[in-house]
């Protein structure tokens, strides 16, 4: 058995449990994520090449800017107004 005392706003806590009932918790997170992994995956592999390519270039397509993403619109409407300074000057 595992004692554990913890300050918590300035009063000590204390929490005690055995190994087992430790275990049991974080077992149970640690097989449904396998059994996540594992669907992904099969779902994956069911699905046939060209439509995984077809999925993946219309998901790129749809995609902001990097610029955008990144740092939002403040970059993108300096850059506008910068190439739009330099178009009127010339």
């Amino acid at each position: 058995m595992h004692v554990y005392i913890r300050n918590l706003q300035g009063k000590l806590i204390t929490s005690s449990y055995t190994d087992l009932e430790r275990g049991a918790g974080h077992m149970a997170k640690g097989d449904e994520y396998v059994k996540f992994v594992t669907e992904r995956f099969v779902n994956y592999m069911e699905t046939p090449r060209e439509e995984r390519k077809q999925i993946r270039t219309s998901a790129k397509a749809r995609r902001e800017p990097w610029l955008t993403r990144w740092f939002g619109y403040g970059p993108m409407s300096i850059m506008l107004w910068w190439r739009g300074r330099a178009e009127r000057h010339r």
